[in-house]
């Protein structure tokens, strides 16, 4: 009879990685703790959150994917989002022990940290397209050994690991990694790479609902603007229609749903994810210029304008908004 994993520890989870690269550093309550002769940060002071918007600039320029201030947003992304499932894995996951997980698109290795301060036997590979990112994981989980790390694209190549080999492959956000026509095809690959009975844990979100009259027509015009290049999942654009297409998408490559859970984060002034989802937002806002700009949907000086009136708006105390994820677990056939 397999060892079964022990049950989630949420104190143990508790933002692991700090703030170290913030520009800002915030007030926060740490509880230091020695692991593999690093230092983490335990516990972190909510109200740090509180603390005001620094005002947009009037100009944007092409956003540094790799660098620290984007590790550091990933990083507290990371943590909210850890926060809001209630740990790195849902519940009633029959694992072994020892069981080997694939992390497709794993950035800086904060999900692989995780889990291991609450499993420390569990295999781990994670699969990165970006060297800096790779370099930012070796640091943060070196003196791990049961982690392993690789430079490959899912969005590029599918066929890049053996076949039968994961007990649980772990999927985030690959909307913003490949394309919707080659999607069906990457996530048939990552199936095979599965033991018969293995675990899909995936989980993706949709464009936000707010009050903010600006940032509802910045967002439909980066929806028009993905689906003209082929990166939408529904017709309109009123939403980019990822979540929709995960169930189908996984029956598809033979899989099986065992769990389909629903969630609505608040996203409004003063609550808990907003401080992360403003970043979040002027990310997506600078990266996806060009190419909204580019395609005509609208012209270059109407979408700054937008978009700083969206931000100025998201920072106002009545700002109002919600994100919908959807979380789904499936057996590989």
């Amino acid at each position: 009879m397999q060892k079964k994993l022990y049950s989630y520890n949420e104190a143990s989870c508790s933002h692991p990685y700090g703030l170290y690269h913030t520009r800002k550093r915030r007030k926060a309550t740490v509880d230091r703790k020695k692991r593999g002769g690093k230092t983490l940060i335990g516990t972190y002071n909510q109200s740090s959150h509180n603390s005001e918007h620094p005002t947009p600039d009037t100009t944007w320029q092409p956003y540094d994917w790799e660098s620290k201030q984007e590790v550091s947003r990933l990083l507290e992304r990371e943590w909210i989002l850890n926060e809001f499932l209630k740990g790195p894995l849902p519940p009633g996951l029959d694992l072994p022990a020892e069981a080997r997980v694939l992390h497709i698109a794993c950035g800086p290795g904060t999900w692989l940290y995780l889990l291991t301060l609450n499993y420390p036997s569990l295999q781990m590979t994670g699969i990165e397209k970006s060297p800096y990112y790779l370099q930012c994981a070796r640091h943060y989980l070196a003196g791990l050994d049961t982690v392993t790390l690789q430079e490959n694209d899912i969005g590029s190549e599918c066929a890049f690991l053996s076949t039968s080999t994961f007990d649980l492959v772990h999927l985030r956000f690959l909307a913003a990694e490949v394309a919707p026509d080659i999607l069906p095809e990457a996530v048939a690959e990552l199936v095979t790479s599965c033991k018969r009975g293995a675990y899909v844990y995936w989980t993706e979100c949709e464009f936000p609902t707010t009050n903010s009259a600006a940032c509802e027509q910045l967002m439909s015009s980066i929806l028009q603007g993905l689906k003209t290049q082929g990166r939408g999942y529904a017709p309109g654009c009123n939403t980019l229609g990822i979540t929709a297409s995960m169930g189908s998408l996984l029956r598809g490559a033979g899989c099986r749903l065992i769990q389909d859970q629903a969630y609505v984060l608040d996203i409004s002034a003063g609550m808990f994810a907003h401080h992360v989802f403003v970043q979040q937002a002027r990310v997506l806002i600078q990266q996806i210029r060009p190419l909204v700009v580019e395609t005509g949907v609208v012209r270059c000086e109407v979408y700054d304008t937008l978009a700083m009136q969206a931000l100025e708006q998201m920072r106002q105390a009545k700002f109002c908004g919600a994100l919908f994820l959807r979380s789904v677990v499936a057996v590989a056939p």
